[in-house]
C-alpha cells in the first residue's frame, strides 16, 4: 500500500529503505488482521483442517513484527522490504486453495496483494509476485490437493465486509499522504530553484558589472565609456540634443608616483574617484579612460551648462587629502578639458578636441578649466 520508491545506492538507500519498512508496518498488521477475517471466513465454509488455521493464525500475527525487524536490521533495508512483499504474495496463494478458491475473500486478498505489489514496485515487482502467488497456490495443492467450491455464503460475505470497506480507506489515506508529501517536495524544489535561479541571475549582474569596472578605482571602464559615449552620440542624433564631455588629467602624476611610490599614486587615483563620484550629478556619467585620465559625460547638458559641474569636480579634487608612506598629507589637482558634442561627429573627433582642451589647460599652468567648441559649420 506505498507508492514506489526506487532505491538509490548507498546511505541513502538505506534511509529510504527503512522509511518504507516503517510506512508498511502498520499497513501490514491490520491488513493481515483484516484479511484473516477473509481467509478465516473461506476456510470455515471450506471446512480446511486445523494445521492450516493454526499456519494462518500464526502467520498473520506473527509475520508483521518478523518482516519489520529483517527490514530494518537488513544492509538493503529497501530490498529486504521487496523480499517481504514477496512472502506476502507467497502466503496470499496458500489461503485460496485453503478456503477451495472461494470467490469473494480470494479475489479480494489476491487483489489486495497485487495493488500492493504494483504500488511498491511497479510492474517488476507486480509479475514477481504473481510468480510467488502461483508457487504458494502450487504448494498448498501439493499439501491440501485440489478443490473448488467458488460460491460463498452470507457469513463469509459478512466477514469480507471490513476487509472490503477498510483497505480502499487505507489506500486512500496512504495516497493522500503521498500526494502531500510529493506537493511539499515540489514546492521544496520549486523553491530552491528560483533561490538557485535568483543566486546565477545576481552572480551573473555581478560578472557583467565587474567586466564594466576598473578594478583600481571601481569607475567604468575606457570600453565602456565608449559604448557610453557611442549610445549617447546616436541618441542625440535622434533627438537633436547635445551632450558634453570633459577629459580629466591629474596634475604631477608621474612626479607623486616617483617622490612617493606607485602605492600612493593608486591611493591618489581611489581618492580622486571617491571625491568627484561624491560631488557628482546623478545624470552624469564618470569613468577611467586610462592611466591617470578619466571622461566625465554631461548627457543632455552643453558645454555652457556643465562648466559649473566641471568647477564643482575641480574644486572636490582640490581639497581631496593623501597620506603618504612617511606621513605626509598630500594634495593634488587636475586640468581639464571640457568640449560639446556637434552632429554627426565621431565620438573619436569628441574625445580629441576634449584632449586638446586639457593640454591647453596644461599649458596655461594646470589645476584649471579650458572650454574648446568645435568650430561653426559653414
Amino acid at each position: 500500500m506505498e507508492a514506489a520508491d526506487p532505491a538509490p545506492p548507498g546511505a541513502d538507500s538505506v534511509r529510504r529503505g527503512i522509511r518504507l519498512a516503517r510506512r508498511t508496518y502498520p499497513p501490514r498488521i491490520v491488513g493481515l488482521a483484516l484479511g484473516s477475517l477473509c481467509a478465516g471466513a473461506g476456510m470455515y465454509q471450506a471446512d480446511a483442517p486445523l494445521w492450516v488455521w493454526c499456519l494462518m493464525l500464526v502467520y498473520c500475527a506473527a509475520w508483521p513484527h518478523i518482516a519489520f525487524q529483517i527490514s530494518i536490521n537488513a544492509s538493503s533495508p529497501f530490498e529486504a522490504e521487496r523480499r517481504n512483499v514477496l512472502v506476502d504474495s507467497f502466503a496470499g496463494g496458500i489461503w485460496p486453495v485453503a478456503m477451495a478458491f472461494n470467490l469473494l475473500p480470494s479475489v479480494l486478498l489476491v487483489a489486495a496483494l497485487a495493488m500492493n505489489n504494483y504500488s511498491i514496485g511497479g510492474a517488476r515487482l507486480f509479475l514477481k509476485g504473481v510468480v510467488a502467488h502461483i508457487a504458494g497456490a502450487g504448494l498448498a495443492i501439493v499439501f491440501l490437493g485440489l478443490e473448488f467450491q467458488p460460491e460463498s455464503n452470507f457469513l463469509t460475505v459478512l466477514l469480507c465486509v471490513p476487509f472490503l470497506l477498510s483497505y480502499p480507506l487505507v489506500m486512500g489515506l496512504v495516497m493522500h499522504r503521498l500526494s502531500v508529501q510529493l506537493s511539499q517536495r515540489t514546492g521544496e524544489l520549486l523553491l530552491e530553484k528560483r533561490r538557485a535561479d535568483e543566486a546565477n541571475l545576481a552572480n551573473t549582474r555581478a560578472l557583467s558589472e565587474a567586466a564594466l569596472r576598473d578594478d583600481l578605482t571601481g569607475l567604468f571602464n575606457r570600453r565602456h565609456m565608449q559604448e557610453l559615449l557611442t549610445q549617447q552620440r546616436l541618441a542625440c542624433q535622434r533627438s537633436g540634443d547635445r551632450f558634453a564631455l570633459a577629459l580629466i588629467d591629474l596634475d604631477h602624476f608621474k612626479h607623486i608616483n616617483d617622490t612617493h611610490g606607485h602605492a600612493t599614486g593608486d591611493n591618489v587615483l581611489r581618492a580622486f574617484a571617491e571625491h568627484v563620484g561624491a560631488a557628482m550629478r546623478g545624470t552624469d556619467t564618470l569613468g577611467r579612460w586610462g592611466g591617470e585620465e578619466f571622461l566625465v559625460l554631461f548627457a543632455s547638458s552643453t558645454a555652457n551648462e556643465a562648466t559649473q559641474g566641471v568647477e564643482r569636480l575641480r574644486h572636490a579634487v582640490a581639497a581631496a587629502v593623501v597620506a603618504t608612506p612617511s606621513g605626509q598629507a598630500l594634495t593634488f589637482t587636475v586640468s581639464v578639458g571640457l568640449t560639446e558634442h556637434v552632429s554627426p561627429e565621431s565620438v573619436d573627433a569628441l574625445v580629441e578636441r576634449a584632449d586638446r582642451a586639457m593640454y591647453q589647460a596644461k599649458s596655461l599652468g594646470r589645476n584649471r578649466v579650458v572650454t574648446l567648441l568645435a568650430a561653426p559649420q559653414v
